[in-house]
């Protein structure tokens, strides 16, 4: 082949933020070695825009004279590794969204912007309680309550296994970040001492593990399955409370210690701060947390951490999948049932699927954990592609909770309160022992109505009612976040207005009446607003003995509380007859997560389930203390449905600002899908959204279905090429959602 004549510009291929399914090229400067992975300023239209080089030394269909030049190169080095550039190429690809999007989407916004990657910090040094300091925390001479805190959070094993911790780390285990004067002073008084911090790289001390509790067999097994080098999927189905957490943590010390990265991704970092500050004391300054919450530098200091290598530790939410990591070793997908996992706009990828595919490309295995693994998880494990490693036992020896229905149409429920529940609680809280209580529904009351005219508080932009919420009286949309205030009469007839239905701070009012003398905590999105509410919330649980903890989802997020001998479990059967694919999963999942809060302790528990339905399977099947013999009538549901885990589905959803406007355009889409339907695809509709109208805009939706994933992915591209010859209004959009975890 000739070489390339001197005078012929080098072409490069950029990735650019807009809604464009394509790279673009440009002329690479001629003093520059500009390689794939570099972020450039590059001229688009009158403006200039931060692109990614994904390819180099490309020929050009153009002519190359009339290539616009780069503008500048941003980065010495590469920030994106081949191997990431390659999943997101995938991604794109995959989920039928413009690549330019899916690359600069995976960036932290900084980054983005523009802005060049931080310098390396300095590391935080660590603290540790002196021997002098253990003496004066049994003697109670520390006697100022921030300082206790400070000093037994150290001396604690369980919250710093190796008995040293850095500053953050110890912010997240106090809910607040200590002043450095703070921990200098008891340093001067003896109590503490200042030790120098450790090498990004430094393998954790043998006595961390040691404090840890012995492995169980299972336990064990769980981590000599994990093969160096394999990218095989592991399911790590564990009952509520069998130390899942445990393992990962184990697993992360044997990569740590071969001198490899380990990436950790939880659902929402807000609601499971016990596994990040677990995470953080075991591998004190060598964790980089990565989510949505953090500050803008704060995020691009820990991106920056992880991509030099000196992160050891990755814990974030699913953005965090697309951080660079020079040494990966080990994927953990914690909670991988979640629908959190799924982003539901823009680029609409599963972060649980995306890791798996990760895996393969970089070689590392990926662990998924769970206590109720998605059916498409454990059908995989059935049919061998993944590893299974079942925990069916707790480390302390206790079991799990039986869960006993209670049937409503019997028991007829008094603010959501039946007297069986009520005799349990009052039993328990006489033990000393904790009831938590879960409703998931927020508020004061579902629906605001008047008994005289039938009139019905209704969202003024969505097909919905509205919500009312006590305190600040108001009337709220739990969909598009309207609120008004709530009318003392109702506005068609002047009669009196009737509040239906139950929310949290209804049955917070009920309880309160009940057990006057209890102490009583709500645990809901109202009740945490501020920053580190919910960590001062987790706190107060702990530090209670008879209490009850009311609240939504929030209460079976994965949170370890000893004294909880009673939850019951109000109203779940709406979830039982949804329209929705997954409402029925989704609603077993919660009932066992919830119940997993119950009999941790050495007085075991009890958990009751208020439904008007006992005769249903999925209700019946709780008996079984087996999750995977609980979805047995699910999977054969689907099986016979051919939906996933035995089928292959896509969602088109069209919405336009006018009812008939979004129905014909809805049609206009369906046209070329059918058309490029490949042998066994179905296409179905459209039909209105079960939610018809969200936030002022209409939804019509397109269901795509078939059993071989290549032919409808064949089916979705030739589909996406003929969208783009439609001419379509600008208020009309086209959203297309592959593997959707909700049809509704």
């Amino acid at each position: 082949m000739p070489d390339t004549p001197a005078s012929a510009p080098s072409i490069v291929r950029v990735a650019i933020d807009r809604p464009l399914n394509r790279l673009f090229d440009y002329r690479s400067p001629p003093d520059r070695d500009v390689r794939p992975g570099m972020r450039v300023r590059v001229p688009f239209g009158p403006t200039r825009l931060t692109g990614v080089v994904m390819e180099a030394g490309v020929t050009s269909e153009m002519d190359p004279g009339r290539l616009r030049a780069v503008s500048e190169v941003l980065d010495a080095t590469p920030i994106l590794p081949d191997s990431l550039r390659e999943l997101l190429g995938f991604g794109g690809r995959y989920y039928h969204h413009p690549i330019g999007e899916v690359v600069l989407g995976a960036l932290p916004p900084a980054l983005r912007r523009g802005r060049p990657l931080p310098e390396a910090a300095t590391p935080e040094p660590l603290w540790a309680v002196t021997e002098q300091g253990h003496r004066a925390l049994a003697d109670g001479a520390v006697r100022g309550e921030r300082q206790r805190a400070i000093v037994a959070a150290l001396a604690d094993p369980d919250s710093a296994p190796g008995g040293r911790l850095d500053r953050p780390t110890l912010a997240g285990i106090l809910g607040r970040r200590p002043a450095p004067r703070e921990l200098e002073r008891l340093a001067e008084r003896g109590w503490l001492e200042c030790r120098p911090p450790e090498h990004p790289t430094d393998v954790p001390p043998e006595a961390d593990s040691a404090a840890a509790r012995p492995l169980t067999p299972e336990q064990q097994a769980a981590v000599d399955a994990l093969t160096p080098g394999e990218a095989r999927p592991l399911l790590l189905e564990g009952v509520t409370g069998s130390g899942k957490t445990e393992v990962y943590l184990r697993m992360a010390e044997r990569v740590v210690a071969r001198g490899e990265q380990v990436l950790v991704l939880i659902p929402e970092i807000a609601l499971t701060p016990q596994l990040a500050a677990r995470i953080q004391a075991r591998f004190p300054g060598r964790v980089a947390l990565l989510h949505s919450g953090l500050a803008e530098g704060e995020r691009l200091r820990a991106w920056a951490s992880a991509a030099r290598g000196e992160a050891r530790v990755v814990v974030g939410t699913r953005s965090a999948l697309f951080t660079p990591l020079p040494e990966p070793g080990l994927i953990v997908v914690d909670e991988e049932h979640d629908a959190a996992f799924k982003q539901q706009d823009g680029f609409r990828y599963n972060a649980r699927d995306l890791a798996i595919k990760r895996g393969q490309l970089e070689a590392i295995p990926v662990v998924l954990g769970s206590a109720t693994p998605t059916l498409e998880t454990l059908q995989a494990a059935r049919q061998g592609r993944y590893t299974h490693c079942p925990l069916r036992t707790r480390p302390d020896g206790t079991a799990p909770p039986r869960i006993e229905a209670v049937d409503t149409r019997v028991h007829t429920p008094d603010e959501g309160l039946t007297s069986p529940l009520l005799d349990a609680m009052q039993a328990t809280l006489a033990g000393g022992q904790q009831c938590f209580v879960l409703l998931n529904r927020r508020g004061y009351a579902r629906t605001l109505a008047c008994d005289h005219c039938g009139w019905v508080a209704d969202c003024r932009h969505c097909d919905a009612r509205l919500t009312v919420h006590a305190g600040n009286p108001r009337a709220v949309c739990h969909l598009c976040g309207h609120h008004e205030p709530v009318p003392d009469r109702c506005p068609e007839c002047g009669a009196e207005l009737a509040r239906r239905g139950l929310g949290t701070q209804r049955l917070e009012q009920a309880l309160a009446r009940h057990f006057p003398q209890t102490p009583l905590i709500r645990l809901d999105r109202d009740s945490i607003r501020h920053k580190g509410a919910l960590e001062e919330a987790l706190e107060r649980i702990r530090s209670l003995d008879a209490a009850i903890v009311v609240g939504t989802q929030m209460l079976a997020k994965g949170h370890d509380f000893p004294r909880v001998g009673l939850v019951g479990v109000i109203d779940v059967d709406q979830g039982l007859y949804s329209v929705d694919l997954r409402a029925a999963e989704h609603t077993l999942q919660l009932i066992v997560q919830a119940a997993g809060r119950a009999g941790r302790g050495e007085a075991g528990g009890r958990v009751l389930l208020q439904t008007g339905h006992p005769e249903h399977p999925l209700i019946r099947g709780l008996d079984a203390a087996d999750y995977t013999a609980m979805v047995r009538p699910l999977l054969d549901e689907r099986a016979e449905s051919g939906f996933p885990p035995f089928g292959h589905l896509a969602l088109v959803r069209v919405e336009a600002e006018d009812a008939n406007t979004a129905e014909t355009r809805a049609g206009e889409v369906a046209t070329p899908l059918r058309r490029a339907a490949a042998s066994g695809v179905r296409v179905l509709g459209p039909a209105p959204a079960p939610r018809h109208r969200v936030n002022r805009r209409y939804r019509e939706q397109i269901l795509v279905q078939s059993g071989d994933r290549r032919a409808l992915h064949a089916t979705l591209h030739q589909a996406r090429r003929a969208w783009e010859g439609l001419t379509l209004p600008r208020e009309v959009r086209i959203a297309l959602d592959v593997d959707p975890v909700s049809l509704a």
